[in-house]
């Protein structure tokens, strides 16, 4: 039996980048609120009944989208938003290997170009208490910035959590307090920090 596919109306959850309106997806299963459904990229998203419509099965809706094509969308949006001034720093979605990372390259350096902006291929993943560990452990992807100080921040957050690591502090507010500063150079405002931690503590 085909799954239920449901269709994006709006979001509440203003940071994700994972889903957007208009999108659709296949149902996986459902909770009291709504309905859990697996992201383009593969992350599992849990979306409130006020965020989507039912899709009717009458063939008209059905308009496959390529992973590639979705991920050089998303990547768009990003180096948009940074070339813009609204966030100071923004990751592309995680890829499962780097030859998979790789294949976006020739498209990160024309949206690069572009939007006069730059980028810089991760190949370890910074891993916080700001996202699900799981979502990046292991995982490859971009980085977009404007300007140079920005890269450095992010390096230099990235060297003090191995510091702390080695001298055995990485302590529970050490943690809140990177995480925190991560978020903030991702652009986040507090509130989204503080939610988006939240929630990355439920699904560990």
């Amino acid at each position: 039996m085909d799954k239920q596919r449901i269709r994006i109306i709006k979001k509440n959850d203003e940071f994700s980048m994972e889903y957007q309106a208009g999108d659709i997806f296949a149902v996986d299963s459902t909770w009291y609120g709504g309905v859990n459904v697996t992201s383009a990229s593969g992350i599992p998203l849990s979306l409130d009944r006020d965020e989507y419509e039912e899709v009717k099965d009458d063939g008209k809706d059905t308009r496959p989208i390529d992973p590639y094509s979705y991920q050089a969308g998303v990547m768009d949006c990003f180096c948009e938003m940074v070339s813009s001034g609204l966030k100071k720093l923004a990751m592309s979605h995680p890829c499962d290997t780097r030859e998979e990372r790789d294949s976006y390259l020739g498209e990160v350096k024309r949206l690069c170009g572009q939007y006069g902006i730059s980028y810089y291929p991760e190949d370890q993943a910074f891993i916080t208490d700001l996202f699900p560990a799981k979502a990046n452990q292991d995982k490859f992807n971009y980085l977009f910035y404007r300007t140079e100080d920005v890269l450095e921040q992010y390096l230099g957050l990235k060297e003090r959590q191995k510091r702390l690591i080695q001298d055995d502090a990485y302590t529970q507010q050490a943690r809140h307090d990177l995480a925190v500063e991560f978020g903030r150079l991702l652009s986040y405002p507090e509130e989204g920090i503080g939610r988006l931690m939240k929630q990355a503590a439920e699904e560990q």
